[in-house]
């Protein structure tokens, strides 16, 4: 009889031991979500996550159960154009955001004042330095909405060296506001120069110091009795370097 009984116990421990069991999560309240692109969310109300592991490809919630997975929903992607040349302030970024789920998106820029309206995608008229950007991302998936954050650290760069001058030869001073001057592109990085202006006669015109296209300008109100003839120009550019010699043509109509 004890024989028989040590014979059933073995058996029963057996038949425990080879179950096979399938796993469950036991929780509060829960749902599967299928995207568009085959991708299936599962959520958990009831057990509280932080976000703390992300790209911009892939983010990865944890708590006191796994949330979920996003997978290629998400793309974040800062774009920057360096500015042309030394102490110019013409650089641009912007931000490109895709994604694949309902959305809608934040931005907020450190500093603050190179996006006076708040929540630009895209910002200009920028020197050459760090900028950093915070994008926070709101989407909607099945019933239930979260956010995402991301951080780019956006760098313009200065790597095309100081600005060459441009010399404009034509002048219409007749008050439209186009050519009314003699025009030298980027002459304000050179605040040292040294303009010399001449007539064909080899007579000294214009002796100014500091020129910069608009309150130290040739022709001025002083120069209405000129007339349409070439000019001539010696421009120093204070810089160390030599002399820049050329021609100016005014045409009055």
């Amino acid at each position: 009889m004890k024989k028989i009984f040590h014979i059933l116990l073995f058996l029963s421990f057996t038949n425990y031991f080879s179950q096979t069991i399938t796993p469950h999560v036991i929780n509060s309240a829960g749902n599967n979500w299928q995207l568009s692109n085959g991708i299936t969310l599962t959520d958990n109300i009831g057990e509280p996550f932080t976000s703390t592991i992300y790209n911009a490809n892939t983010i990865i919630t944890q708590g006191f159960l796994q949330n979920f997975v996003i997978t290629k929903i998400f793309s974040v992607t800062p774009m920057a154009t360096d500015i042309s040349c030394k102490d110019k302030n013409d650089g641009i970024i912007s931000m490109a955001v895709s994604c694949n789920v309902p959305y809608t998106v934040l931005y907020t820029w450190n500093p603050t004042s190179v996006c006076a309206p708040g929540n630009c995608s895209r910002v200009d008229s920028l020197k050459a330095g760090v900028y950093t950007v915070t994008t926070q991302i709101t989407y909607t998936v099945g019933v239930n909405q979260y956010d995402s954050i991301f951080v780019n650290q956006v760098t313009i760069a200065d790597v095309n060296g100081p600005c060459k001058i441009k010399i404009y030869s034509g002048i219409t001073p007749n008050g439209d506001g186009n050519n009314d001057v003699f025009t030298i592109d980027n002459i304000t990085e050179f605040p040292n120069n040294h303009l010399f202006i001449y007539n064909r006669w080899g007579n000294l015109l214009y002796d100014k110091t500091g020129y910069d296209n608009v309150t130290k300008a040739w022709p001025g109100n002083d120069d209405s009795d000129l007339i349409s003839t070439t000019y001539f120009y010696i421009l120093y550019l204070g810089d160390g370097s030599g002399p820049i010699k050329g021609w100016i043509e005014l045409l009055k109509n």
